[in-house]
């Protein structure tokens, strides 16, 4: 098929234009030998409003529109392609447009040579890209004012969740000290308000706390190094190590493997995830949490998945739940605030992954963890 399309191209010039006006923006041809001799296609003035039948074939017309850090940067390239056939003359210029725009162009060269492997020809072509290029500022600008909106409410739900842990501290400071100094002296009345009053205070301590533990999170500047998941697993069994022995839990855990990461963060993610399965768990059977890994070399991710034998989760809450202060209970039958499971959802993202779950009521659930096997 290649052979005819050979012949077809040769016999036929308007294959040939077909093919150029519908894939690239311009063509260029360039003799090396004498460089004053080169040709531009007209698809290349147009490019940047210029009409073609007002240039000479001569190198110093498109160089007074290339911006010339950028022109340094092609001359590298093409010094090391015609030393060497492996380097590529391949990159990204921007030029000046009549209007007083920039348009981005990609442009390719091969240097055609001679015996003795000397270059003496280039043959090179243009694809205009500033629309890309224009959508990726779209997307940069947009992404930095998401950014700053972001900055902002985290302070603000920083500051607040800051402010309130004093007076709560204090509050629970004076709940305490009078239930010492006056608690035998009240009546069972008064002492049942008292009790109430502390368990709200420290409800609501526990609560700012988790906010700020969320604020922390969101905020902190992503740096890198080497997380192995195994450490970090065993630092949050150790964490619950209470809970796991009262509620009678089994962990059983794949090998898991080094990955980069922030160590912390994914401690947290791992403790959530387990202090949930041990929270929801069945009253009709102990706890148990299994833990597998697969490493996807093709998609450059490590796949972990959390499976339980718990309540299970109703097929139109899964989404919600990795919303922040979304409860599936009663805080009477379970307690929690529901920030959790908002909490992995960051360090996941965080870690360049997501988390999803899959769910049956009354069998368990098994989340899975995406993240970042190699930072490409």
């Amino acid at each position: 098929m290649k052979l005819e399309m050979d012949r077809l191209i040769q016999k036929d010039g308007a294959m040939w234009n077909f093919l150029q006006l519908g894939s690239l923006d311009g063509v260029w041809y360039w003799d090396l030998e004498n460089p004053e001799h080169e040709w531009m296609s007209p698809e290349f003035w147009r490019l940047f409003g210029i009409e073609p039948e007002t240039k000479r074939h001569h190198p110093d017309e498109w160089r007074d529109l290339i911006f010339q850090e950028d022109l340094a940067r092609a001359r590298h390239n093409f010094d090391l392609h015609c030393q060497d056939p492996s380097h590529p003359y391949d990159q990204i210029v921007r030029y000046k447009h009549a209007s007083g725009s920039t348009v981005w162009v990609r442009c390719r060269g091969i240097a055609i040579r001679d015996e003795s492997g000397r270059a003496i020809r280039m043959l090179g072509a243009h694809n205009d890209l500033t629309a890309v290029k224009k959508s990726e500022e779209f997307a940069r600008a947009g992404w930095a004012a998401a950014e700053a909106a972001n900055a902002e409410l985290r302070t603000f739900a920083y500051s607040v969740s800051h402010d309130l842990k004093a007076p709560a501290n204090t509050l629970q400071l004076l709940l305490s000290e009078l239930r010492h100094e006056a608690g035998a002296t009240l009546p069972d009345e008064a002492n049942t308000f008292l009790d109430l009053s502390l368990a709200t205070v420290t409800r609501m301590q526990t609560l700012v706390e988790s906010v700020l533990d969320y604020t922390r999170i969101v905020g902190m500047e992503p740096i890198f190094a080497p997380v192995d998941l195994t450490s970090e697993l065993q630092a949050a069994m150790l964490n619950l190590k209470a809970d796991i022995e009262s509620s009678g839990a089994q962990i059983l855990a794949d090998p898991l493997p080094t990955v980069p990461g922030i160590g912390n963060q994914i401690m947290v993610l791992f403790q959530n995830l387990l202090s949930n399965a041990i929270k929801f768990a069945h009253p009709d059977r102990p706890p148990k949490i299994r833990i597998t890994c697969q490493e996807i070399a093709a998609e450059n991710v490590v796949e972990l998945r959390f499976k339980d034998n718990g309540l299970g989760i109703p097929e139109e809450a899964k989404q919600r739940i990795f919303s922040m202060f979304q409860r599936l209970h009663n805080r009477d039958e379970i307690d929690g605030f529901g920030l959790g499971l908002a909490l992995c959802q960051r360090v996941a993202v965080n870690h360049v992954g997501s988390i999803s779950v899959t769910s049956e009521l009354d069998k368990g659930s098994e989340f899975t963890v995406r993240i970042a096997r190699t930072m490409q």
